[in-house]
């Protein structure tokens, strides 16, 4: 009976220090951070949508050309269809549908590689971001930080936002 005791014990004892010890665990500091917040106003800082713009330019420049021969043969058509020889109204209708075919697969192309320059830029400042996270949470004994979406309550000096913004390069 003494041996069960002392093994009840010993089970008390060893129960009782994990307790402490995982009520230490959950002292850990926790912080949070505006992922968009920081995204957007990198984003501004960085000019990646006038870089962008600028990038694609001659593209958009092109599509809008071929939209003004688009326009000019259609009003050209409507002036004088009726003057027109039948043969004259076919070849415009099939220089009409060339230019819309051509204008549809640029169209495409540059929506997709628009897109995709896009999303490389945004990767680079993710990636730029959580640098900054991780260089933001050790200075400052951070043990867990989360997204600001993801939190329902914290204070307001858990905020790690401005110090991540600050802390990008």
């Amino acid at each position: 009976m003494k041996q069960w005791i002392k093994a009840a014990s010993l089970g008390l004892v060893i129960l009782s220090s994990s307790m402490y010890a995982n009520a230490a665990e959950a002292a850990q500091k926790i912080g949070y951070v505006s992922t968009g917040q920081a995204m957007s106003e990198l984003a501004t800082r960085y000019k990646v949508q006038e870089k962008l713009q600028k990038e694609f330019s001659g593209r958009v420049a092109a599509l809008r050309s071929i939209e003004g021969k688009m326009k000019t043969k259609i009003e050209k058509m409507k002036r004088d269809g009726e003057l027109m020889t039948p043969q004259q109204r076919t070849d415009i209708q099939r220089q009409l549908a060339a230019l819309d075919s051509d204008y549809k697969l640029k169209a495409k192309a540059l929506s997709e590689d628009q897109r995709r320059r896009g999303m490389e830029e945004e990767q680079k400042l993710v990636k730029k971001i959580r640098t900054a996270i991780n260089t933001v949470a050790k200075k400052n004994g951070y043990n867990v930080v989360l997204d600001a979406q993801a939190v329902l309550f914290a204070n307001k000096s858990d905020d790690l936002s401005s110090k991540v913004i600050a802390a990008v390069k």
